[in-house]
C-alpha cells in the first residue's frame, strides 16, 4: 500500500500486456485472405449454445457483445453498433466505475499527506515503526473515505470484457460484412497505410492520442483541484523525482504498446478503443465536476 497509484499504473500496463498476449493466442482470420473464417462469424441468428461449444468465455462474453453490435449495427452501420455497445457497457458498470475513479482521484489528492507520513518513517525498518506508518496511512484513508484497493477493482471487471470486445468486433457479422462510412473495419491501420487510405490512419492516431489523454486526465484534474484549493506542498510532502518519472514511463509504455499492437489489429478494434478512451475522459471530467468536492 506504499503507493497504490503506481500499482494501478502497473496493473493498467499489465492489462495491456495481457491484451497483447490474447491478441496473439487465437486468430479467427484466414492468413491468406485476411478475412474472418466463415465458421467463426457470429450472425444475428447464431445461437448462444453454438458459440458456447467453443468455450465458456466465447459463449458468456463474446457472443452477447457481438449480438449487441449486430443489433444496433444492423439498424445503422458497424461503427454505430460498436459505439452503442461501448456506451452501453460503460453505463452497465457506471456505478462501480464512478466509485473507482472517485477513489483514484482522491488518492491523488491526498498523495502529499501520504508522502509526509512516509517521510516521517523514512529509514525506520523496525516492525513497530512500520506498523505505526501503516496505521497512520489507514487513518488517512478512513478520514477521506478511501478504500485503497477499490480503485483497481474496475480493472479486473473490465479485462475480460476488453478481451471479449477484441474477439466480438472481429466476429460480429455486421462488422465482417459491413462498413463504417465506407471503411472496411476488418482491415488494419497498416493495410490502410499501404493502400493510401488515410481514414484508417485518422482512426489509429485518434486511438493513440485518446489512450494517452485518458491516462493523463485524472492526474491533471487532481493537480488543478489542488491549485484551486491553494495547496502548497512542503518539501517533505513533495513527490520524489523518480515518482512522476515512473508514472510518465508507465503512461508512455502503455500508450506505445497500444500503438504497436493497434497497427496490426482490425481497425474496428482501434475505433472501439478510441471511443472507450473518450468515454473515460468524459467520465473523469464529470466525476471531477459533480462527485468530488473542492
Amino acid at each position: 500500500m506504499k503507493n497504490l497509484l503506481k500499482n494501478k499504473k502497473k496493473l493498467i500496463l499489465l492489462s495491456v500486456v495481457l491484451l497483447v498476449f490474447v491478441a496473439g493466442c487465437k486468430s479467427y482470420v484466414d492468413p491468406t485472405t485476411k478475412k474472418v473464417l466463415e465458421e467463426f462469424i457470429i450472425y444475428p441468428n447464431t445461437s448462444f449454445f453454438t458459440v458456447l461449444n467453443e468455450g465458456w468465455f466465447a459463449g458468456i462474453f463474446v457472443w452477447p457483445l457481438a449480438q449487441v453490435i449486430n443489433f444496433f449495427g444492423g439498424m445503422t452501420d458497424a461503427g454505430i453498433g460498436i459505439l452503442i455497445a461501448t456506451i452501453l457497457f460503460n453505463i452497465l458498470i457506471a456505478t462501480l466505475s464512478i466509485k473507482s475513479q472517485v477513489q483514484s482521484q482522491r488518492m491523488q489528492m491526498i498523495q502529499p499527506e501520504l508522502n509526509k507520513i512516509q517521510a516521517k518513517y523514512e529509514g525506520k525498518t523496525d516492525d513497530a515503526s512500520r506498523m505505526k506508518m501503516s496505521q497512520e496511512m489507514q487513518a488517512l484513508y478512513t478520514k477521506y473515505q478511501i478504500n485503497p484497493f477499490s480503485s483497481i477493482l474496475i480493472l479486473f471487471i473490465q479485462m475480460p470484457v476488453l478481451m471479449a470486445f477484441y474477439y466480438a468486433v472481429q466476429r460480429a457479422s455486421v462488422v465482417v460484412k459491413g462498413t463504417f462510412l465506407g471503411i472496411d473495419l476488418t482491415l488494419t491501420p497498416g493495410d490502410g497505410f499501404a493502400n493510401q487510405q488515410w481514414a484508417y490512419l485518422v482512426i489509429f492516431v485518434a486511438m493513440v492520442a485518446l489512450q494517452f489523454l485518458s491516462m493523463k486526465v485524472p492526474a491533471y484534474l487532481a493537480e488543478q483541484k489542488k491549485k484551486r484549493k491553494g495547496v502548497k506542498e512542503k518539501k517533505y510532502a513533495q513527490v520524489k523525482p523518480e515518482g512522476p518519472d515512473q508514472m510518465k514511463m508507465m503512461t508512455l509504455m502503455s500508450t506505445g504498446m497500444i500503438a504497436f499492437i493497434g497497427w496490426t489489429w482490425p481497425v474496428a478494434m482501434s475505433y472501439y478503443w478510441a471511443v472507450s478512451s473518450l468515454v473515460r475522459i468524459i467520465q473523469n471530467i464529470l466525476i471531477d465536476r459533480f462527485f468530488l468536492k473542492d
